[in-house]
């Protein structure tokens, strides 16, 4: 599936990038299930926010607790002094994570699927895990 020239940039950068890798529906089905999932949520149940700055914020009970459930992290920002959202709640999510790919049936097709193993295997890995989603 990956050409000499990819496998090279893999190793070169650690990451390589595959236009079209995924097609336009799979893209939207995986958009939408998010926006479901983020309209569902309810901010009352956590204020949650999700930062690589602060550790200590980032390891409350909400989010050591999210390792086998599909939980809504904020964005730093996302409330005023006053505790409020400062703009719609879909605009205010910094994340969606970790058990995705175990929980909701349209993200474990999206990262299941195939193509995703044979990249995978034509990069040299030799027990490509799923550890978290997001």
């Amino acid at each position: 599936m990956l050409s000499n020239e990819q496998r090279d940039l893999y190793r070169r950068d650690g990451f390589l990038v595959l236009p079209g890798f995924k097609n336009l529906d799979e893209i939207a089905a995986l958009r939408q299930r998010a926006e479901q999932i983020v309209d569902a949520f309810d901010p009352t149940e956590s204020r949650a926010i999700f930062t690589t700055k602060d550790q200590e914020r980032a390891s409350d009970a909400w989010f050591l607790g999210s390792d086998n459930t599909v939980r809504c992290f904020f964005e730093e920002e996302a409330f005023d002094p006053s505790g409020q959202l400062r703009q719609a709640k879909a605009l205010s999510i910094n994340k969606i994570g970790h058990a995705m790919h175990d929980l909701d049936p349209v993200f474990d097709a999206f990262t299941r699927d195939p193509k995703l193993a044979a990249v995978a295997r034509d990069l040299g890995l030799e027990q490509p895990q799923v550890w978290q989603s997001m």
